[in-house]
């Protein structure tokens, strides 16, 4: 009987082996998209060449504009249909119908906000320029769709996806979805409130986000109107309140780093640019897809978001740009008021209005259910100025309170996107012409040009408000009239050209001249990595693409350089928890990934951020406050510079009055015990990077073992969220890296032949096949690649060769 059992075993064991080697297989051979020798392309006027290199990086060469874009539509949906396919399923709210009720929160959170809608709604006001851009590019992926399905990734199947065909309307939605993921101030204002409820108006408002530009004069003063407030004091608002639940609070960590210098810093003795996009870029290939655009009258290579013709990043024959968050607060909550004798209207300037509604149904995978489908319905109710985002019952003491979620764009619908003109701008100023003309994506551009010009622009329409700022949730107008009366004028939103110092630069910090007239923004990056660019830049002389390169790796924290000498002071006399003074005070604030003290000014960090604020605010509006970073980090650095204020007090302790230096020494114990958890007791031993990991993870298994299998790996990481090489971790789930640079790239138009960069994954999002992370394993390595300009370059660099037919 043992020994049957044993053949049994031994026969399942082989059973197992053969299952995953025939889906290895499968996953291998299946769908392998044709890169050599002819395809065709229904719709092309002449045939186009596409070539690509070591990387997989395709360059197209197309006789005309609209083949080009056709083209670039067709090999974006060869390398990333199953991406494409996943962004559109979550605009639209359907993920729940592939995914299970686990997607169920984000099919509720897009029906509510209506981005398909409001894309659709766009697209139909689209002028004929813009269709124009855009119809090829959506031409190119249906061709795909259509006449090419036996090369389909596999992964489609596996992920439970069905390609359609597109539309203009899905590419007008995808600048809708980019735009909702940029424009995060509302949670910020969530946070606002949340204090409200809890410590009342004035003493909430001292720990709101303190914002101010570095580069302004010493003295001057914000010249914005400081209007008050017109929200309800108290709103009793729950984040599990909303219809978003369980969206957390977690840190909205877009950002970036990007600058330009002009001719006197660079070693080429002309113009050169920089930029690393901070996104959550865990999951493989990334977001980014490079190619290289050839066409009369069009010269460019860069990084594109699939889904969307030209580039958004890189260069061209007379301009090179780079994007970061710009955080133009384009939304505000109203809290509206139900109307008491008819709870299907709301009162309006003292006028009773019917609900707009909206009834979405929600597909859910469902193995339960007949036909392995479940629906739910959604009922989404709309004031005049937006969709009722609190869950029912109402807010307030009176439960008659909703929160409105008002938005530009489901307002500013114009005929323009404001990106069709990037690729022919013959320099910077008339790049920046065209850069005004972007609504609907607040990103601060910095740009330069080939004959020496460098210059920023923050883009998208920003409103200009009546009464209150948006840092709050307000009260409509009580006369019912519209408090958002205008936008900030496009050539005067933070920008500047040529400056004296030969050098621009943006790190999502607060980019407003000094005597800016307008509210612009409450949520922005504090200035630490802004600074050390500053540092940086100021100082330089023949910069080379080496020197760009290291910036953007640059690992040193300016934000400890606050904090750590009161650390010190604190504890260095402490006898259980000295040591963790003599470290810091040896350290030079530099967050190396083998290094123990930043693993342990991180620890100390957060404890003394927790233990500051619990008191006062409760362990969960600490938590949510904390966990977004930018809301608090330069207000506390503020509050530090006085020890003895009255928020290090100990509330629950109204025997004693504390100060910082109490503060320190509680967080000591609570940091070692955590790092000790993680690395032993051994100081000796403790590295930050084994605490600070970063883990690319296939679409496929994004959790559990057998990463490695489907593509996926980890690393120690470097730096943290307060260095120019950024890794941002959530507050609440220290200390895996979430945000980091998706991609580096360096433009020096004294190169006529490439650019150097690398992406933070990969060309081709297909499991076991060439380019799925290939360059993932240089970015983590310090490396680079060449993406070629010079035509002739990207022909001698060529690994495969296609010709796209009509």
């Amino acid at each position: 009987m043992i020994k049957i059992l044993k053949w049994l075993l031994a026969g399942l064991l082989l059973l197992t082996l053969l299952a995953a080697l025939v889906g290895y297989w499968l996953l291998r051979s299946s769908g392998r998209p044709q890169v050599d020798g002819e395809l065709r392309l229904s719709g092309l006027s002449a045939p186009v060449k596409v070539l690509r290199d070591a990387a997989g990086v395709p360059y197209i060469f197309a006789a005309n504009t609209p083949d080009l874009f056709r083209a670039q539509g067709f090999i974006t949906a060869q390398h990333r249909l199953m991406q494409m396919e996943l962004f559109r399923a979550t605009w639209r709210g359907e993920l729940a119908a592939s995914f299970g009720e686990a997607a169920l929160p984000s099919d509720v959170r897009m029906r509510v906000l209506g981005i398909q809608r409001n894309g659709e709604r766009h697209a139909q006001r689209i002028g004929p320029q813009t269709r124009a851009f855009l119809q090829p590019y959506v031409d190119g992926i249906n061709a795909y769709v259509r006449d090419h399905a036996s090369e389909h990734p596999i992964e489609l199947r596996i992920a439970g996806l069905q390609p359609r065909s597109w539309s203009v309307s899905d590419l007008v939605t995808l600048v809708h979805f980019v735009h909702y993921n940029h424009a995060t101030n509302f949670k910020s204002e969530v946070v606002a409130q949340k204090l409200i409820d809890r410590l009342g108006r004035e003493r909430a408002r001292e720990l709101f986000p303190l914002n101010r530009n570095p580069d302004w004069p010493a003295g001057t003063t914000d010249a914005a109107p400081d209007a008050p407030t017109t929200a309800t004091a108290r709103l009793d608002l729950d984040w599990a309140d909303l219809l978003f639940a369980p969206e957390t609070l977690n840190h909205q960590g877009l950002g970036s780093n990007n600058w330009a210098v002009g001719p006197s810093r660079s070693a080429s003795g002309k113009a050169m640019l920089s930029n690393d996009p901070h996104l959550d870029n865990r999951i493989l290939p990334g977001m980014w897809h490079p190619v290289g655009l050839f066409a009369p009258g069009i010269q460019a290579v860069g990084a594109a978001l699939p889904g969307m013709p030209g580039i958004l990043i890189g260069r061209t024959r007379h301009v090179a740009f780079g994007v970061t968050n710009a955080y133009g607060d384009v939304q505000d909550l109203y809290v509206e008021t139900l109307d008491p004798a008819d709870p299907q209207r709301y009162l309006d300037g003292g006028t009773s209005r019917p609900f707009e509604v909206v009834n979405e149904v929600i597909r859910i995978q469902d193995g339960a259910a007949p036909g392995g489908v479940r629906e739910q319905t959604l009922k989404v109710r709309f004031t005049r100025r937006g969709p009722v985002i609190s869950d029912h019952p109402g807010l307030g003491p009176k439960g008659d309170q909703l929160l409105v979620l008002r938005s530009t764009d489901a307002e500013v619908l114009a005929p323009q996107l404001g990106f069709e003109g990037l690729l022919t701008a013959p320099n910077a100023a008339a790049l920046d012409t065209e850069l005004q003309k972007i609504d609907l994506m607040m990103f601060n551009f910095v740009f330069a040009d080939d004959q020496g010009a460098i210059g920023h622009r923050a883009t998208g329409a920003v409103p200009i408000r009546a009464g209150a700022d948006g840092s709050v949730p307000r009260q409509p107008p009580a006369d019912g009239s519209d408090d958002w009366t205008g936008f900030i004028p496009k050539d005067r939103m933070p920008g500047q050209f040529n400056p004296a110092r030969a050098w621009v630069g943006t790190a999502n910090h607060d980019t407003r001249p000094a005597g800016f007239p307008w509210y612009y923004t409450s949520y922005l990056a504090p200035g630490y990595r802004y600074q050390r660019m500053s540092e940086v830049l100021d100082q330089a002389s023949g910069m080379s693409v080496d020197d760009h390169w290291a910036l953007m790796r640059d690992d040193r924290n300016l934000q400890s350089d606050v904090l750590r000498p009161l650390i010190v002071a604190a504890l260095q006399d402490d006898p259980v928890h000295g040591d963790l003074a003599a470290l810091l005070k040896t350290w030079d604030g530099v967050d190396r990934a083998e290094a123990a003290a930043p693993l342990v000014y991180q620890a100390l960090y957060r404890e003394i951020a927790l233990g500051t604020f619990v008191d006062e605010l409760g362990e969960q509006t600490a938590a949510d406050m904390l966990s977004t970073w930018y809301f608090w980090q330069q207000r506390f650095d503020a509050l530090v510079s006085t020890p003895n204020a009255v928020w290090f007090d100990d509330v629950r302790t109204p025997e004693r009055k504390e100060n910082l230096a109490d503060v320190i020494r509680a967080a000591a114990p609570r940091a070692r015990a955590a790092i000790e958890a993680l690395q032993g007791q051994d100081m000796a031993t403790w590295q930050w990077g084994q605490a600070h990991r970063l883990a690319f993870v296939s679409p496929l298994r994004r959790k559990g073992s057998g990463q490695e299998l489907v593509g996926g790996f980890s690393l120690d990481k470097s730096g943290s969220g307060e260095t120019l090489n950024r890794g941002v971790y959530d507050f609440k789930a220290p200390y895996d890296v979430k945000f980091f640079a998706s991609m580096q790239l360096v433009v020096d138009f004294g190169d006529p032949d490439k650019i150097e960069a690398v992406l933070a994954g990969g060309v081709s999002e297909r499991h076991f096949q060439p380019h799925q992370n290939d360059q993932a394993k240089r970015w983590a390595a310090g490396q680079r690649t060449a993406w070629w300009f010079n035509p002739a370059q990207a022909e001698a660099m060529a690994v495969s060769r296609a010709t796209l037919t009509p």
